[in-house]
């Protein structure tokens, strides 16, 4: 009898699961392992790219959904999970100073230390100009000051260093992974600026407005025919509506079943319609399957590599190509991935746990209020 009472309850189990608000509640979670996971589909995606498959035909992802690349659903699960993660944290403490520090200090501080390292230690080492030809260039309009404190402001940047990776199959682009930071951090404002409001107090009318900005500003113009071309910002808007997805599941989380029976028919979904943009009902509901279904080991002492990976990993492997020219995408993924797992860790256990242990309400992060800063 007992045996049977348990296999109706695996069963169950498997088709309804758990409402996500049961998931977030029990406080176990996979979100350390599901950001590194999106932050090593970015590495495998750019490892096509950055050798000279500029389509990204081999990119297995890019075989199994023909709609897209493993970098791109990296940094569409990296937006899902911010998105998730950012309105419960807002939600839980709505004070926006409070807020808009927590989020200055997991974003900001490591990304300074990857740019001005690439600036003034890699650039002058990897570039063609001599030492004071370097610092002294304009080169493409772009010196290495001008690199740095564009790319500190947030939201204008520069990708290229004079003489820096002229020769590599995607020219001059030093670090093509920080094209995304605009756009989270805009995302964290527009939080906050619902959030002040008062909106995130009704989930509900909260919820539906998301839907209508995400079907005016994003799948008109993507898959109507509307005013925007297809273009990087346009796929910034679509990493948007990812954050918006992600920020909707958190309001209405009382209401979202979370359950292998649902992965499994939106995986079928995904592959029987890669054609079409029903693909990435699958990508953004795995974010929630992984997170709070699996039973997977924790991470060693909350070590999250994610974002350190994903700020080093596009320089270090344009080095690699430059300096050892490699070609084929599987061997710069098997080289680049370990060194950018190491300085990975150096970045979170020297500069983004210090930066985060100053916020003022406790010591260091939890799943909920770190960010899955997207990329």
């Amino acid at each position: 009898m007992r045996a049977a009472w348990s296999e109706r309850g695996r069963a169950r189990g498997f088709l309804f699961g758990r409402s996500l608000e049961r998931c977030i509640e029990d406080g176990r979670d996979n979100i350390l392992l599901l950001r590194l996971l999106a932050a090593l589909l970015v590495v495998l995606g750019h490892s096509f790219v950055l050798v000279g498959d500029l389509d990204a035909a081999g990119d297995p992802m890019h075989i199994l959904l023909p709609r897209t690349h493993a970098h791109l659903v990296g940094v569409a699960m990296f937006f899902t999970i911010s998105g998730f993660l950012i309105t419960l944290s807002y939600q839980r403490k709505p004070d926006p100073g409070r807020f808009l520090r927590a989020r200055f200090l997991r974003l900001w501080p490591a990304l300074a230390v990857v740019v001005a390292v690439t600036a003034f230690v890699l650039g002058p080492i990897l570039s063609t100009l001599p030492l004071h030809g370097y610092f002294a260039s304009t080169d493409g309009g772009s010196s290495a000051f001008d690199y740095f404190s564009r790319n500190l402001s947030l939201f204008w940047q520069r990708q290229t260093l004079p003489g820096v990776f002229a020769s590599n199959p995607v020219p001059r682009v030093v670090n093509g992974s920080l094209w995304t930071i605009p756009y989270e951090a805009a995302m964290y404002l527009c939080v906050a600026a619902v959030g002040a409001a008062g909106l995130l107090r009704f989930p509900r009318l909260a919820s539906a407005l998301v839907v209508l900005a995400i079907a005016i500003v994003v799948v008109w113009p993507s898959y109507g025919g509307g005013p925007y071309p297809r273009s990087l910002a346009l796929l910034g808007l679509q990493l948007g509506a990812c954050f918006g997805a992600g920020s909707i599941a958190c309001l209405l989380r009382r209401h979202v079943p979370v359950s292998s029976a649902i992965m499994l028919a939106l995986a079928l979904v995904a592959l029987a319609a890669r054609e079409t943009p029903l693909m990435w009902l699958a990508v953004v509901y795995f974010v929630f399957w992984f997170a709070y279904v699996p039973k997977l080991p924790s991470v060693p002492a909350g070590l999250d590599l994610s974002y350190g990976t994903y700020l080093w990993a596009f320089p270090l492997q344009q080095a690699i190509v430059a300096v050892g020219h490699v070609t084929a995408p599987f061997v710069l993924f098997a080289i680049a991935t370990p060194i950018a797992l190491a300085v990975a860790a150096a970045s979170w256990l020297c500069i983004e746990r210090p930066a985060l242990r100053l916020k003022q309400s406790r010591p260091a992060p939890d799943a909920a209020d770190g960010d899955a800063v997207a990329r």
